[in-house]
């Protein structure tokens, strides 16, 4: 008569970008975490002069919503609404942002 024993497998440790993956989407953070990520770019993503105007950035229900303190440079921005939401989305590397509310 053979007893069967059970050899015990330690799984393969997961790599840490992949354990971070998974735990922000099994929490349904990956898109806060991106939208943090992009909005802290933000100077980068737009340039110096729109960023020093910009009094308030930030993405809710995949609306990007900007708050400036120029006038021009608002009527600027409405008329740049798809290249902002394309800039956003390729700075995020999904689709994060599908309107623009610029005030």
């Amino acid at each position: 008569m053979f007893i069967k024993t059970r050899t015990l497998h330690k799984p393969e440790p997961e790599k840490m970008d992949s354990a971070i993956g998974n735990w922000l989407k099994g929490n349904e953070l990956t898109g806060k975490f991106l939208a943090t990520k992009v909005l802290g770019d933000w100077k980068e993503l737009v340039g110096a002069t729109v960023a020093k105007h910009t009094k308030k950035v930030l993405i809710e229900k995949k609306v990007l919503m900007i708050y400036v303190d120029n006038a021009p440079l608002r009527h600027q921005l409405n008329m740049s609404k798809t290249r902002l939401i394309q800039l956003v989305n390729e700075k995020a590397g999904s689709v994060l942002v599908k309107d623009c509310l610029v005030m």
